[in-house]
């Protein structure tokens, strides 16, 4: 299902221009470009932004050495090439649109406040991290741990919405605070693990655990899964209003919403009672 907004979205992020940082050549030595941002590098020149440090293995070399620089538009920050070895795109962004038209690396998003990020590709372990406001879409798949707490924190998302228009893999949401994520395709396992609040909808089969340690909030899931932890409890079969709002909202992005998702009865399990146990999953009861 193709809406309106997601085409207007299409249509804006294939004609942005802006400055385009082209990687030179995929390898193995992981390069960071953590505060190469909209906020820290529109509006300057192909010298100066060739000038600016970035980390390569051990090594700060400019980033000139890098990613081919070309400078023709203020509307994007866009990152081209293979770069799943090309960690923390993104990281700390508050505002303006960056384009990663590729795979990403790790710690993409981490700490985003705001702002919108486009992936045309896949994402590495361990994106959005702590986020806390803006935008992810994500045109493909994510690896295990999207949106959770960085090692030896307990909050994971903090806000903000993250749209994958593919499969999540195992611990997506874990830790989670506040915000929204949104998968098209499957999702591993535990997911939602440890949540504090907000909502993730699953449109595929969700994996095993989902919800394990959940305080708050909500985990639907549209395809199914095979088994519900024995510390949730069902409560009753029964439509929730609420849900329609977020389902229209998907549905405006392109997300594949049916009837039988907007009126269909949702199996509801509170829990988890080995927690705080008010969150709850609600299941897509189908005939």
């Amino acid at each position: 299902m193709q809406s309106c907004a997601l085409c207007t979205l299409a249509r804006t992020v294939s004609g942005s221009k802006g400055i385009t940082l082209r990687l030179k050549a995929s390898g193995t030595i992981p390069v960071e470009v953590d505060g190469i941002l909209p906020e820290t590098v529109l509006g300057l020149s192909v010298n100066e932004i060739c000038a600016l440090k970035i980390h390569a293995g051990k090594d700060v070399v400019e980033l000139g050495e890098v990613f081919d620089v070309t400078v023709d538009g203020n509307e994007a920050l866009i990152f081209e090439g293979d770069l799943k070895h090309v960690k923390h795109i993104g990281e700390n962004m508050t505002w303006g649109l960056v384009i990663v038209n590729g795979d990403a690396g790790m710690h993409l998003a981490q700490h985003m406040k705001g702002g919108t990020l486009v992936v045309n590709g896949n994402l590495e372990p361990r994106c959005c991290c702590e986020m806390s406001g803006g935008t992810v879409i994500v045109n493909g798949n994510a690896k295990a741990m999207l949106g959770s707490p960085l090692p030896g924190n307990n909050k994971g998302m903090r806000g903000g919405f993250i749209a994958v228009f593919g499969s999540v893999g195992s611990r997506a949401g874990e830790g989670m605070r506040r915000g929204l994520i949104a998968v098209s395709g499957d999702a591993g396992d535990f997911a939602g693990a440890n949540m504090i609040a907000g909502t993730m909808v699953v449109f595929g089969k969700m994996g095993l655990n989902a919800g394990g340690g959940m305080k708050r909030g909500s985990i639907v899931s549209l395809g199914g899964t095979e088994r519900v932890l024995p510390t949730f409890l069902y409560s009753c079969l029964y439509t929730p209003v609420y849900l329609k709002l977020y389902l229209k909202y998907l549905s405006d992005l392109g997300f594949a919403v049916t009837k039988e998702m907007l009126n269909g009865p949702y199996r509801r399990y509170a829990g988890d009672m080995s927690a705080l146990g008010k969150g709850e999953i609600l299941i897509l009861d189908k005939p």
